[in-house]
């Protein structure tokens, strides 16, 4: 109980109750900001942010995302930005490469919570995930973060109602791009979808793992680590791990599958001997900012390889890359890009690398010289990547405010309310 026996907490006690008792609602507001609702079952209104807007406070954010790191990545962003933000994962409720017909299923039964359900939206990862608000016409201001192709999933008969869609959205002034890598604009371009320069940025990973600290044993630091990805077309599965035990390098390199305990145990080994299958993969960014240091191919051998194997045995996202831009492939690679290929150790042929895995001593000041390398890339890459994102949260965050109070697809009738309260 609070003592009521001093005459400054009587008089604010009286004052409060005085408010409650004169608190009341205004009929004929509510009216007009919610008499044009018919569908009250699927219903949920936007948000009035005029508040936050005219004091200043960060608006929140709905990120959208099924993998652990993107979100891992997100996670770090966020706490740069200082942004309160909250986690959908649409593979709860939609599947990957979501059609039209189901798009507009989940527009129809989940389009108002999920455009409403913050002041920012951003979709990661799986772009085709944001199908139904686009298709939808959801106001909210959207951030597209591109990772894995925009179209990952989309089944052929479907693209060109998709890509349409895409066009659409190019021209919406609320949906912004991010591709974490340079690949993504140019394979988006070749499509004839052109991307709006004024809404677009290259933001790549932070490298951020939030895995718990792995118990490293310190008799595998002079071993090098080859981590065999699930799915049996891969060519550390299909050449790479047979041909380490057909010349008895067993000693020299540790085997991992897919669940290897993340950067910290890759960082803990002399090298990671690794065949990129995609032009970025999260691993590379994460093991770079530990301290990992990969053994990958020369850019010559990687195409010597391709040549000499199919996606049956050497599986990698972009062999018309190559095929394309002969003179310039390495521009939309970032394994060999120039920002990162220096901090990788190189191999022209298989008897290179052999020598690499048997040549502890002579390879350990190599070693050092890459991890340093590497840890000074990603840490230059992450400083341009956070700066990014301030700049952006920045600039849809004016545009969320300057659209605050006004009518959108879900809400119509909406009114700002008197001095913004």
């Amino acid at each position: 109980m609070i003592a009521m026996d001093s005459i400054p907490l009587r008089c604010l006690y009286v004052f409060i109750l005085l408010g409650m008792s004169f608190a009341s609602y205004n009929e004929t507001e509510l009216q007009l900001m919610y008499g044009s609702v018919v569908d009250w079952v699927h219903f949920s209104p936007r948000v009035d942010i005029s508040r936050q807007c005219r004091f200043g406070h960060p608006l929140r954010i709905a990120y959208f995302s099924r993998h652990s790191g993107t979100l891992w990545d997100w996670i770090a962003v966020a706490d740069h930005l200082g942004a309160p933000w909250t986690r959908v994962n649409p593979g709860l409720f939609q599947t990957y490469g979501v059609n039209t017909t189901d798009a507009t299923a989940i527009w129809e039964d989940l389009g108002h919570m999920l455009c409403h359900i913050a002041d920012i939206l951003v979709f990661s990862d799986t772009i085709p995930d944001a199908r139904p608000l686009l298709l939808g016409g959801c106001t909210t201001p959207i951030i597209l973060q591109i990772t894995n192709r925009f179209d990952y999933g989309i089944s052929p008969s479907d693209q060109d109602a998709y890509r349409q869609l895409m066009s659409d959205a190019t021209t919406r002034k609320h949906v912004w791009w991010v591709v974490n890598n340079p690949y993504e604009v140019l394979f988006i371009s070749q499509r004839g979808i052109k991307l709006p320069l004024d809404r677009l940025l290259l933001l790549r990973p932070v490298g951020v793992c939030l895995l718990p600290p792995p118990q490293l044993a310190m008799r595998e630091r002079p071993r090098v680590a080859l981590v065999q990805p699930s799915g049996s077309y891969h060519l550390e599965n299909t050449v790479i791990a047979p041909w380490v035990r057909s010349q008895n390098l067993t000693d020299y390199v540790r085997m991992y599958r897919q669940h290897y305990g993340g950067p910290t145990v890759l960082a803990h080994h002399r090298g990671v001997i690794t065949v990129p299958y995609q032009t970025s993969v999260m691993k590379m960014y994460e093991g770079l900012t530990a301290g990992a240091v990969f053994i990958i191919p020369s850019p010559a051998f990687f195409k010597n390889l391709l040549d000499i194997y199919n996606n049956d045995v050497m599986v990698f996202c972009c062999r018309d890359l190559l095929r394309d831009r002969p003179h310039d492939w390495q521009e939309f690679f970032d394994w060999y890009h120039r920002d990162f290929i220096n901090a990788h150790i190189l191999y022209d042929s298989w008897e290179d690398l052999y020598g690499i895995i048997i040549d502890r001593e002579g390879s350990a000041q190599l070693i050092e010289e890459k991890r340093a390398i590497g840890i000074d890339a990603m840490r230059r890459s992450r400083q341009n990547t956070l700066d990014g994102y301030s700049s952006l949260y920045r600039s849809v965050s004016q545009q969320a405010c300057e659209a605050a109070g006004t009518e959108d697809v879900l809400s119509q009738g909406f009114v700002r309310r008197p001095h913004g309260f």
